[in-house]
């Protein structure tokens, strides 16, 4: 049972992450970086940061490139958002790619074909 806290929480980093990678970060291969969705545990203690890539052909092989990168810059921006929000921990975060719009987009594919 996920607990209220950790989805305010969840909107809360979601917002900030998405502001720091754009305002902060001047790396060019993160120009085009969306954050789609934040995942907390009940501690708080870890977040699981979900992202895609704009533009990009929806693959993911081809954005392991950018999650290095990502997880490279996690303790920047996580000291970045201790100095922007006010929460008692802020947790370690850890990029992974959003696998689920590949997802979807191969069942639509499957519904185009069956008709």
């Amino acid at each position: 049972m996920t607990s209220n806290r950790s989805y305010k929480v969840s909107d809360l980093l979601k917002k900030e992450i998405s502001l720091i990678i754009a305002n902060e970060i001047k790396d060019p291969r993160l120009q085009n970086i969306n954050i789609t969705a934040v995942k907390v545990s009940e501690d708080i203690g870890i977040a699981t940061v979900f992202y895609t890539v704009i533009g990009q052909s929806i693959n993911k092989s081809e954005s392991s490139i950018d999650e290095d990168i990502l997880n490279k810059l996690s303790g920047m921006i996580r000291s970045t958002l201790a100095k922007n929000i006010k929460i008692r921990r802020i947790p370690k975060i850890n990029f992974r790619f959003d696998e689920s719009i590949e997802y979807s987009e191969n069942i639509e594919k499957l519904l185009r074909d069956l008709k």
